[in-house]
């Protein structure tokens, strides 16, 4: 069992101390909606990280085996290793943010107009696509994957506790170490907190290259262009979509290049830009019925289970299986979402998932058998 999938219980009952305090105070932590969405973009990218796996880690595994010398098993090689890893997690994070494709596969981690715990676990489905590429440079310096791939999961988790607002300044600890008020501005998407603020566990990368950024005020979250949606799918596509709108309004190939590299921000003729954020704005909110309120959930519920058992079959299963479970509960995560939103398509997609539900296990049993 890796350290994440070890880690999640305590995710979330770190989530319900989060909540009870936030009650204490008086403050509403969690809207339903939002966090499942924060759930399904997290089961998402692990499903995404199962079916793939082969080629994530044979992308590290092939550049290795043309390392410049092998690291030493030793304290040292750990010790390096870990600075390593989040040095170049602030490369890729920094990268993420002013590169119209890498932050395509970032920008659903900062779509929630929230900023709670649960929002830690909310990340971009195919984002391992783009991270992995930036910790390439440790397997040519001889770093073996097993190391790599459990500081990884170290920085990762790191990163689960910074995101709440319940927790104010720190003192002497924010010079070095990123804090809940450092990344609170990192997930800021007020003009003057853009792309600030990208560290994983150090915060003194930002102040080295000058992109660090003290806490002024709470900052507006989610993405100067709203997601406005609790559709998982939709979150997780809506930056890819710019990016095709971008390449129909190019002029040329050089805007083709543009659209796909240049900063987000960046727009051919005849796209008009997202005003910018200098005040407090309206949090998107549907408002479903209570009925649909508690189906979704009772759903995503059994969906969530069903990964999880899906999670530890995997390994047993072959790769067209994997890939007919993985879609199938992709599916549904996004029609639950659809049912959130008030999607009319989504009531008929909630029968035909649930008409495939059958077969699909039949299929799995008999790979299984």
């Amino acid at each position: 069992m890796d350290l994440i999938t070890a880690a999640i219980p305590f995710f979330f009952l770190l989530m319900g101390v989060e909540a009870l305090v936030g009650r204490a105070r008086g403050i509403r932590v969690f809207r339903t909606p939002d966090v499942m969405t924060d759930l399904a973009l997290g089961v998402l990218q692990v499903l995404f990280t199962v079916v793939a796996a082969g080629f994530l880690a044979g992308l590290y595994l092939f550049v290795y085996e043309y390392r410049l010398w092998t690291a030493p098993t030793s304290p040292w090689t750990w010790i390096a290793a870990f600075v390593g890893v989040d040095f170049l997690y602030y490369w890729f994070h920094r990268v993420g943010h002013r590169s119209m494709l890498a932050w395509a596969t970032h920008a659903p981690h900062h779509s929630s107009e929230d900023y709670n715990l649960a929002v830690a676990l909310r990340q971009g489905p195919v984002q391992p696509l783009c991270s992995q590429l930036f910790y390439l440079p440790l397997a040519l310096v001889g770093v073996p994957f097993e190391v790599f791939a459990t500081l990884g999961a170290i920085n990762t988790l790191y990163q689960f506790w910074i995101h709440t607002g319940l927790i104010g300044r720190l003192g002497p600890i924010e010079w070095i170490f990123n804090t809940p008020s450092h990344h609170r501005v990192h997930h800021g998407c007020n003009d003057r907190y853009l792309d600030k603020n990208h560290g994983g566990i150090f915060i003194v990368w930002d102040r080295l290259f000058g992109t660090f950024l003290a806490e002024q005020d709470t900052p507006v979250y989610g993405t100067v262009k709203a997601a406005a949606t609790w559709n998982p799918l939709l979150a997780w596509w809506l930056p890819f979509g710019d990016i095709v709108a971008k390449v129909r309004h190019a002029h040329g190939i050089v805007d083709v290049v543009r659209a796909l590299f240049a900063p987000p921000e960046w727009l051919p003729a005849g796209l008009a830009a997202s005003p910018p954020v200098t005040g407090p704005r309206a949090k998107f909110d549907a408002r479903p019925a209570v009925g649909v309120v508690r189906y979704s959930v009772v759903q995503f519920v059994v969906v969530l289970a069903l990964s999880v058992a899906f999670l530890l079959l995997a390994p047993k299963l072959d790769e067209a299986h994997r890939w007919l479970v993985a879609t199938w509960l992709a599916v549904s995560y996004g029609s639950l979402g659809g049912l959130l939103d008030g999607r009319g398509w989504a009531r008929g997609l909630e029968v035909a998932r649930h008409l495939l539900l059958v077969p699909l296990v039949i299929a799995v049993v008999a790979a299984l058998g």
